[in-house]
């Protein structure tokens, strides 16, 4: 399997759905999470990807494939987000 800088195993994206019980089991384990798609999943893929509040995009690439056919590839590393940037801590200003 293919490696990119030390993120571990990328997870390609089909037509199956399968790729979102992967990106859930690894979610909470893996620090940041390559996901390829092509065709028209990079779309379903994208669109996933924005809905979650609980994790954020870090890098999105997009390019054409070596062979032209195949279209555009789509390579977006994630990661988990703990808590939304712009929530205060309640607990903090009840004293």
């Amino acid at each position: 399997m293919m490696e990119i800088k030390g993120k571990g195993k990328p997870i390609f994206c089909g037509k199956d759905g399968k790729w979102k019980d992967e990106l859930e089991k690894r979610l909470p384990t893996d620090d940041e999470i390559v996901v390829l798609a092509l065709g028209d999943v990079k779309y379903e893929v994208l669109a996933y990807l924005n809905r979650r509040k609980d994790m954020e995009i870090m890098k999105l690439e997009t390019r054409y494939m070596k062979k032209r056919e195949k279209g555009t590839g789509l390579k977006a590393i994630v990661r988990s987000r703990s808590k939304p940037d712009n929530l205060i801590d309640l607990k903090m200003w009840r004293n």
